[in-house]
């Protein structure tokens, strides 16, 4: 029971600070869809693309590393060293991001913006190695607030150079400059970071164990930018930053999922971590699959019913037709969350080999499907890759990590499930009667209800054992 508890809770604690900082680009969309050109779109989507290209290059994946051994290292020596050589790798990073200028000016949008591409690089890796830090020692709620903070900076931000001064996309980089270097702040001064910030304690024998951790970990992190968004690019170079703008939106309705997801796997990763290798792990990862599934697959259920009225409220005319994509994208979306969900064996047990394996797989069928479809069926095609490269992923995973872990997947409802979301798909691309269109949906989402009944009860009785005990106290 305690394990579960822990899971809940830090689940809890990480989606106050998370729902913020994660669901903001989707929340904002009534805004930047206003302010920003469809092109404007693009050519921000390509930068951030860039962004999360480069850092794991350039930083061998080094946060991950802070993150997993400041899990195992908390005293102050050890959390000292961790941190000291993950700072040292970091700025080894950017060295080399520095030295790559000539070659990016020679390129838009980086030439038009290289000042900000470099800022927002440079502050995106410092805070997110504090931020790993600070969560490996499980000092959560500072965690929380740094993000809290970090997202009340940029909103305001964005109001202020956005909509007061109409800066464009300079307002909008500014904006996430200055929010990092505050949530920077807060972390270092709250959690006190300063005391393991030593150069006396760079190690290089832990350096060399964090660097055999993480090296492999680079190609994965590549190839799961290859499957999210790798397909900018194709879509810029066959279809202009109109079209990557469009499919930059459509991107954004999933989102919603992810952010569930990221909630839950920022404490999913704490609990298998330290569940891993104990009795009843075989047993806990099956329920807390199981009801991760069912949670997942309802709420899809329901973004797609609301999903065209959520669109004539949230973005603007020119961005419209980008609901055309995302129903393929949501699904693509359960099935990243299904393939990090087993992912985190390949953490827990620190044998990553796996992880980059099944991901080049999964790349190699998002590359293949988007050079061979983009050029024939558009932005559409860019979805189906995304889709089906997860699916890869995902299955792989399945197999290759029953030498970590041995779950019974309840195959029967889950694939009745998905089967029951495709039905919905095609409902709302073929039904044009609103009033039928709602009947046939949410007589879907009913009959999902029921396949899912065994899972649903499962968290009930358990929320209602929580909740029963927590009041006893």
């Amino acid at each position: 029971m305690n394990q579960y508890k822990s899971l809940i809770k830090n689940s809890f604690l990480f989606a106050i600070g998370s729902i913020g900082s994660k669901a903001i680009s989707f929340f904002m969309l009534p805004l930047y869809t206003r302010m920003l050109t469809t092109s404007d779109y693009g050519q921000l989507d390509i930068l951030q693309t860039t962004i999360s290209l480069l850092i794991p290059l350039v930083t061998f994946q080094v946060v991950e590393a802070v993150f997993r051994f400041s899990v195992d290292m908390r005293d102050k020596d050890s959390a000292s060293k961790v941190l000291t050589n993950g700072i040292f790798l970091c700025l080894i990073g950017m060295l080399i991001t520095i030295l790559l200028f000539p070659i990016f000016n020679n390129f838009e949008p980086f030439a038009t913006y290289t000042t900000m591409f470099y800022l927002i690089m440079f502050l995106t890796i410092f805070h997110g190695i504090i931020k790993q830090f600070v969560r490996g020692l499980e000092k959560i709620k500072t965690f929380v607030a740094a993000d809290l903070i970090y997202t009340g900076s940029f909103v305001a931000f964005n109001i202020v150079f956005l909509v007061n001064l109409r800066m464009g996309l300079r307002g909008y980089f500014l904006s996430m400059v200055l929010a990092h270097l505050i949530a920077i702040i807060v972390l270092i001064i709250f959690a006190n970071v300063f005391k393991y910030l030593n150069l006396k304690s760079f190690n290089k024998k832990l350096l060399k164990t964090m660097l055999i951790y993480s090296i492999p970990l680079i190609p994965n992190g590549l190839m799961w930018w290859v499957m999210n968004v790798s397909d900018r690019y194709i879509l810029t170079y066959f279809l202009g930053f109109d079209a990557t703008g469009i499919y930059s939106v459509s991107y954004k309705f999933p989102s919603l999922i992810t952010l569930v997801n990221g909630i839950f796997f920022m404490a999913w990763q704490l609990s298998a971590m330290q569940e891993y290798g104990k009795d009843g792990y075989d047993n806990f990862y099956k329920n807390i699959f199981g009801a991760l599934s069912s949670f997942l697959l309802l709420i899809t259920a329901i973004v797609l019913l609301i999903l065209k009225p959520l669109m004539s409220v949230f973005v603007a005319d020119a961005f419209y037709e980008s609901w055309k994509y995302v129903p393929l994208l949501l699904v693509g979306t359960i099935f990243q969350a299904f393939s990090s969900f087993f992912g985190t064996n390949y953490t827990a047990s620190k044998k990553t080999k796996g992880a980059f394996t099944t991901s080049v797989y999964g790349a190699i069928v998002n590359v293949g499907i988007n050079l061979l479809l983009i050029p024939i069926w558009g932005i559409q095609a860019a979805a189906f890759s995304t889709m089906l490269a997860y699916l890869t992923m995902w299955f792989m995973r399945v197999f290759d990590t029953k030498k970590f872990v041995k779950i019974k997947i309840d195959w029967k409802s889950l694939i009745f499930s998905i089967v029951l979301i495709g039905i919905q798909i095609l409902g709302l691309y073929t039904i044009t009667n609103t009033i039928t269109f709602f009947i046939v949906e949410t007589i879907l989402i009913l009959v999902m209800l029921f396949i899912q009944r065994k899972y649903i009860k499962q968290v009930y009785n358990f929320g209602m054992n929580l909740l029963a005990e927590l009041r006893a106290k």
